[in-house]
């Protein structure tokens, strides 16, 4: 049970970084064929991801770390959090936010920047919740193997975050800029720098 939770987790989120930083560079061309994204290339990425872990689910999980149930339990406390968290994102702002509908279709594009709800406290709050999960897959089934994949797709995920924020720049300009050096990109605890006030 806890294999198949940790790796149903892997396989559904895993490929949401994978899928936008092959929309991020060529963002004029999806934003073009918005169903092409989200109907061949996002499925393709799944399916790929779907095969990989699943096919190879006994390669994955032939070593561990731990099978020891206070780490299951913090995988478990890391999983409940990462659907509050994605859960708080589409009760404030949507599901279409959630899914990520306004950076590929101009008929669902807010005008302006949207810093409410849980972009008040976070420029990425939906990676937060998803690499939270992430780990709490890894510590449910105490797989080694799995320790490395999150691992590196934790730094694809900053990468494509680094991604957007260009886009963002250049959509938003400065008001993008000063949302960004107020608010943390992923950890809400992120020491700012306080600005200087002249004397």
């Amino acid at each position: 049970m806890r294999d198949a939770l940790a790796l149903f987790v892997l396989t559904v989120q895993l490929p949401v970084p994978f899928f936008w930083l092959a929309v991020h560079p060529a963002t004029r061309f999806w934003r073009r064929h918005p169903q092409a994204a989200y109907f061949l290339l996002g499925p393709a990425i799944w399916l790929t991801i779907a095969f990989a872990l699943l096919g190879g689910r006994e390669w994955w999980l032939a070593e561990r770390f731990s099978r020891h149930w206070l780490v299951a339990l913090a995988g478990v406390a890391l999983l409940a959090a990462d659907v509050a968290l994605i859960r708080y994102v589409e009760r404030t702002l949507g599901w279409r936010v959630l899914v990520g509908l306004p950076q590929l279709s101009a008929r669902w594009r807010p005008g302006r920047l949207v810093i409410s709800g849980p972009y008040k406290w976070l420029r990425h709050p939906t990676y937060l919740g998803m690499m939270l999960g992430w780990w709490g897959a890894v510590l449910l089934s105490g797989a080694t193997r799995l320790v490395y994949v999150v691992a590196g797709v934790n730094l694809l995920a900053w990468f494509v975050t680094e991604l957007e924020e260009r886009e963002l720049l250049t959509r938003f300009g400065a008001d993008y800029a000063s949302y960004r050096q107020r608010v943390p990109r992923l950890l809400p605890w992120t020491w700012r720098p306080s600005k200087q006030l002249p004397s």
